[in-house]
């Protein structure tokens, strides 16, 4: 496809985290917020179903890695983000599952870079695109899945993250 975007974001323990980190592993990325009413939370359940199998598989970590990104850094602070990852029985896995924050504008151009559609609404909620986004280890964006497909399930996307960890 193309080269995913160049980012440097910040984890929830104040560190900066940038693209070029993570050179070497597969990455699935989502834009999401916490406050979102509809899609963001069975998105991140299906997540915390992948990062199970992952962590299942010894990939985890080190040959993969999930970056949930937020579009609304004012209301999802790390105290708020560190609440909404625990709602899931599989919580995020430091290293494995990371939620990342930068400032709001230059967030949501990155979510434009990255193909992703935000709307930030007058009432302070956003409409965006429903995707999942696949990173190869090179750094190079392979597929989008549409996390609102309900034939969508974690194995498939398990499936795509083994066969490009496999990738020289």
């Amino acid at each position: 496809m193309k080269a995913a975007p160049d980012f440097q974001l910040t984890d929830l323990d104040g560190k900066t985290v940038s693209s070029k980190d993570l050179n070497g592993k597969v990455r699935l990325v989502y834009f999401f917020y916490s406050f979102c009413p509809d899609v963001c939370l069975p998105t991140s359940f299906l997540l915390s179903q992948v990062q199970e199998s992952l962590k299942d598989k010894g990939l985890l970590g080190d040959k993969a890695q999930i970056l949930s990104i937020t579009v609304d850094p004012t209301r999802d602070t790390p105290e708020v983000l560190k609440e909404f990852g625990n709602r899931f029985e599989s919580k995020p896995v430091p290293g494995g599952w990371t939620f990342l924050r930068g400032n709001e504008a230059d967030t949501m151009k990155l979510a434009e870079d990255f193909g992703i559609m935000v709307i930030k609404e007058k009432n302070g909620d956003f409409s965006h695109s429903n995707a999942i986004l696949l990173v190869d280890k090179k750094g190079m964006l392979r597929n989008y899945y549409d996390a609102g497909n309900p034939e969508l399930d974690a194995d498939h996307i398990v499936k795509d993250v083994i066969t490009l960890s496999k990738e020289k």
